[in-house]
């Protein structure tokens, strides 16, 4: 196993180091969250929601305008990100482009998306809630070439703080967040057997089930919070409860859950997702301990030394 910090000698792990100490010869399922990069202070995260903003208004208004030679422009630089070895990076085909595969899906799921028309859907890091086929992988991926930038300029900073050394190396897509253009230039990063390397702050990653986790508990929110007060939607419930009271179990019987349904409440409920995102999210939307990453990127969750 090679690590970061053991492939450049740095004398210190996970606990002491700013970005994520990936393993660099295979996948490390952690997976950059925009969520915690929309709730983070710090100014490089404010760097990253700069960029994410500018793409995904961008797209929307390119699909609402039905502008299909933009819109697949604007996902032609979303080609599998593998210089930051998260996610399933090492071990996919290099270069395949996220535009390829989705591209048909997201466009159509973007253009008959309510949530999306009717500007429930504003923010880029809900789009795990209601638009299918994006997941913990798709985002990360995603999330990375938009933020490219600002993570080749972290790498070259923190190389710098290291005395890492850095090559010259041409990198295709960085988004250009003031043009809104794809650029390809040569930068200087570290590089591992020939392949270029980008640093990840280790506070904006997440692990591999979250996203399917955002998604449950945004259902069970809107079950909990506004379903179970809609007579007419319990209208069509069947209780089992004693007395004929209609208990939790059988509402989530009556309406499963699917994103489907989420943009549907969404549509409905006004306050939805801005309650959910106030009430739940805060406080528990946090960034994974020092220990969490550590199980994911060392063996047995720690370095030996010595």
């Amino acid at each position: 196993m090679t690590n970061i910090s053991s492939f450049y000698k740095l004398a210190i792990q996970q606990p002491n180091l700013d970005f994520v100490d990936v393993k660099l010869n295979t996948d490390n399922l952690l997976f950059i969250d925009p969520r915690l990069i929309e709730n983070s202070k710090d100014p490089i995260a404010k760097e990253m929601q700069k960029r994410v903003e500018v793409f995904w208004a961008e797209l929307i208004k390119h699909v609402r305008a039905k502008d299909i030679k933009k819109i697949y422009y604007l996902l032609s630089g979303l080609k599998e990100p593998n210089e930051t070895r998260l996610g399933y990076s090492f071990s996919k085909c290099f270069g395949n482009s996220v535009a390829d595969k989705l591209k048909p899906k997201i466009i159509d799921a973007i253009q008959r998306n309510k949530a999306v028309k009717s500007g429930v859907l504003s923010h880029f890091a809900d789009v795990e809630l209601f638009i299918e086929d994006i997941g913990s992988d798709r985002i990360s991926d995603i999330t990375t070439k938009i933020i490219k930038d600002v993570l080749i300029e972290y790498t070259q900073q923190q190389c710098k703080l290291y005395k890492i050394p850095m090559k010259e190396v041409m990198q295709d897509d960085i988004f250009d967040h003031t043009t809104s253009k794809w650029v390809r230039r040569k930068v200087k990063l570290p590089v591992y057997f020939g392949k270029p390397i980008l640093f990840v702050p280790k506070t904006i990653v997440r692990l591999e089930n979250s996203a399917g986790q955002n998604v449950s508990c945004f259902y069970r929110y809107a079950i909990r919070h506004f379903i179970v007060h809609d007579k007419e939607m319990l209208d069509d419930v069947s209780p089992s409860g004693k007395d004929g009271k209609i208990l939790l179990r059988d509402i989530k019987a009556e309406y499963p859950i699917s994103k489907e349904s989420l943009t549907n409440w969404g549509m409905k409920y006004g306050k939805l997702l801005v309650d959910y995102k106030t009430d739940h999210l805060n406080g528990r939307l946090k960034p994974l301990s020092d220990a969490e990453i550590m199980a994911i990127v060392y063996d047995k969750g720690f370095l030996k030394t010595g």
